[in-house]
């Protein structure tokens, strides 16, 4: 580097000007390459730290001073063990100073230790110096910042198998834990337990409060569970609200049932979100290996299984997997492939089934059930595929189906009877949320000619607790349109004598478990009693269902009961002989039944549900 006067070093010549010698110009040179290699070690992004053959740091530069927070002062006299992590195991070092003690160039990633305690990364490499005689004298290593890039990378390798929402390992990550697991377990002899935790009527809390409520909750559940095995047994997020827990070394059922019991003990008690408090059970499959899998695929599988039969089983329970469900679950999924298609394939049909008077003795009213004649299955029971209808979304589709041909078809025999046939029709949560509904009745009323007070609309108490600022909209446009309105199932859910105020209700159902139970029950007796006194206080029509035999229609009778149904006087019969049990009855046989409350009409009722 040529000093600011732009001359070269030397000595006066004879005519008075400077001699430059060619010694002198060298050492200038030298003077200048070292001063410009000197600036560069300081102005390097790159940390540089120069030591003895020993390891005693002699020089630092100020990229070192900001990469690890130590000042040079700090640092000189002593070892880079200064920085050092313990992230790196003892060979690491081995390593390191074989290659340096034997004059190699030694790279690698280091992770280092902040002076505040927060690692760092650094991509580094340590050169040894030698002198004239070729003996190393000095190490001079540099290092990189590559802190943000490893942070980066590390984040994404986090994101790609755990879950971000609940920092729990995803089902990928997941998948591969239980196969290194089962690969233990098969080694070591030993056995391993899957638990499959579903959340039991998550997408309620999503669907009412929103996604950003719903993320919360799920949050919590980790902690929830942690809480009740420990930190040593895995935990992991499947997706959507199910959670998964696997648990070595144990596959004893009496262990595996106690967890399962602790933990719907646990999530018996509520959530805090906030100012809200929030309930969700849960429902649980268990699966041990090696009993009921030996794969990964098989095991949760099975598990999977084990926690829809908890589902079906009415939800915050748990069920150990058995061969029977595997063959179940194959059967049902046959099942809903055919149920599919069973409207177009014209495979449903209604049935009827009498309602009597019994101060007559007599058929006043009917009750219609959906069968389904399977081309593939045979005669399904109610029971087994009605839920799929509820499941499936398809329940929108049938019931309509349902609510146009039963229409129809006590239009067509009303026209042939002295009096009016009254329908009830049973709707499904599902189709009572549905905004189409009162358009639908409406359309359905005007094309089959049903006149709208002979049909009567059934729902169940908890779909009106489930909102019922909206349910009331509901209810009331549906009155509007001259629609009966009945509860279904009245007695087992959320009894209320304020819904029956604020409501435009005609008729309680008194659910067939009642009725049953009044032959050894003195509680049954006194609610069925209530109830019928409730309705005529009310003004309410009362039907009793579930009637097996003269005691109980006995008992029915004194209470005032106007009206029942069950096996003890027929099962449902098809619309042929339905209309053919009617048309050859006597007016005078016909002629309405006295009944509780303000209403004089006999009726038929239809609903979706099985009955004994």
């Amino acid at each position: 580097m040529m000093p600011e006067s732009g001359q070269a070093p030397g000595g006066p010549r004879a005519d008075g000007k400077e001699e430059v010698s060619l010694d002198r110009l060298t050492t200038y040179g030298a003077a200048a390459h070292t001063s410009m290699l000197a600036h560069a070690v300081m102005q390097t992004g790159d940390a540089v730290m120069i030591t003895s053959a020993l390891g005693t740091i002699e020089f630092v530069n100020p990229a070192f001073e900001n990469h690890s927070g130590y000042s040079a002062e700090e640092v000189l006299g002593q070892t880079p063990a200064l920085v050092k992590s313990d992230a790196h195991p003892p060979e690491f070092f081995a390593s390191l100073w074989e290659a340096i003690l034997k004059g190699e160039v030694f790279r690698a990633v280091f992770t280092n230790r902040h002076k505040s305690g927060a690692l760092y990364y650094e991509e580094k490499t340590i050169t040894p110096i030698r002198d004239a005689n070729q003996e190393i004298t000095h190490f001079v290593s540099t290092g990189r910042d590559i802190t943000a890039r490893i942070l980066a990378d590390e984040r994404l390798e986090f994101l790609a198998s755990h879950d971000a929402l609940t920092r729990t390992p995803n089902r990928c990550r997941f998948m591969d834990c239980l196969g290194q697991a089962i690969g233990r377990c098969r080694r070591d002899g030993a056995g391993l337990t899957l638990l499959l935790i579903d959340l039991d009527r998550f997408k309620r809390i999503n669907d009412s409060l929103g996604h950003g409520i719903g993320d919360q909750v799920l949050t919590k559940v980790p902690e929830r569970l942690r809480s009740v095995v420990g930190e040593r047994p895995l935990i992991a997020r499947l997706g959507g609200d199910e959670f998964i827990i696997l648990v070595e070394g144990d596959a004893r059922p009496a262990m595996s049932d106690r967890i399962a019991e602790a933990l719907l003990d646990s999530f018996a008690q509520p959530f805090q979100i906030g100012d809200r408090t929030l309930y969700t059970g849960i429902s649980i499959g268990i699966a041990t290996y090696p009993e009921d899998g030996e794969d990964i695929e098989s095991l949760v599988r099975h598990a999977d299984i084990a926690m829809y039969q908890a589902k079906s089983s009415g939800r915050s329970t748990y069920v150990n997997f058995s061969s029977v469900m595997e063959a179940e679950m194959l059967e049902d999924i046959s099942i809903d492939v055919s149920l599919r298609s069973a409207l177009d394939n014209a495979e449903f049909e209604i049935h009827y089934q009498p309602i009597i008077c019994p101060e007559k003795q007599q058929t006043v009213a009917v009750e219609a059930l959906l069968r389904w004649h399977s081309a593939q299955h045979g005669t399904v029971p109610p029971a087994r595929f009605i839920p799929m209808l509820e499941e499936s979304g398809l329940i929108g589709k049938v019931g309509y189906w349902v609510l146009q041909t039963a229409c129809a078809q006590i239009k067509a025999l009303s026209d042939q009877l002295p009096y009016p046939l009254i329908l009830a029709v049973n709707l499904s949560g599902r189709q009572f949320r549905d905004g189409n509904l009162v358009g639908d009745v409406r359309k359905l009323l005007s094309d089959t000619g049903l006149p709208a007070t002979q049909l009567e609309l059934e729902i169940t108490e908890s779909i009106l607790i489930e909102d019922a600022p909206t349910a009331a909209k509901t209810l009331d446009a549906l009155a509007a349109l001259g629609v009966r309105l009945a509860i279904d199932d009245f007695g087992t859910g959320y009894s209320s004598l304020s819904y029956l105020r604020r409501f435009p209700i005609n008729t309680l159902k008194i659910d067939r478990s009642f009725v049953i139970e009044m032959d050894n029950s003195p509680d049954a007796v006194s609610i069925v009693k209530a109830i019928i006194n409730l309705a005529d206080n009310l003004g309410l029509e009362v039907v009793a269902e579930g009637v097996e035999n003269p005691g109980q229609l006995a008992q029915l009778a004194e209470f005032g009961c106007s009206k029942v149904q069950g096996y003890w006087f027929s099962p449902p019969v098809t619309l042929a002989e339905l209309t053919a049990r009617q048309l050859a009855a006597t007016p005078e046989r016909t002629s309405p039944c006295r009944h509780s409350g303000n209403r004089t009409s006999p009726h038929f009722s239809f609903e979706l549900h099985e009955q004994p």
